[in-house]
């Protein structure tokens, strides 16, 4: 959970979220997901990576996200005077979700204080209409309850 709004006004509410709404707007380019850099080893058992004490072909970027649908994750490989812009739209991603969270939660405060506490009805009212006494009776010929009259 982000923070609590529960002391805050309407009218404060609505000022933050449109201030909220207006940082959400500012965020930069972003992208989910994570970014490795490294070496990796092609399996060929002639070349040089194989050799102990090699490090792997690379350096290597490959910026990664899980999808919906076959194979749960996309890739792409990133040329390396790239990787900074990469990290920088991956943080921006980061500001992003957490501006949305309070965004959401802030909406939701707002929800609660519009509709408020629903007004206490007397001791023994009936919940349907609100009036003393009420109940209901089983009818001796259906065996459903019906009200009394």
């Amino acid at each position: 959970m982000g923070k609590d709004y529960s002391a805050m006004t309407v009218d404060q509410l609505e000022e933050l979220a449109q201030v909220v709404l207006a940082r959400i707007a500012a965020v930069p380019r972003f992208r989910r997901g994570s970014l490795q850099v490294g070496y990796r080893r092609c399996g060929k058992p002639g070349c040089r990576c194989a050799r102990p004490g090699e490090q792997g072909h690379g350096p290597r970027a490959l910026w990664t996200r899980t999808a919906k649908g076959p194979g749960g994750s996309r890739g792409q490989y990133i040329p390396l005077e790239q990787v900074d812009q990469v990290r920088a739209e991956l943080d921006s991603y980061t500001r992003f979700a957490a501006l949305v969270e309070d965004y959401v939660e802030i909406n939701e405060q707002l929800c609660k204080a519009r509709v408020g506490s629903p007004p206490r009805r007397p001791r023994g009212a009936d919940p349907a209409t609100g009036r003393e006494g009420g109940g209901s009776a089983a009818s001796p010929a259906s065996g459903r309850r019906t009200k009394r009259p």
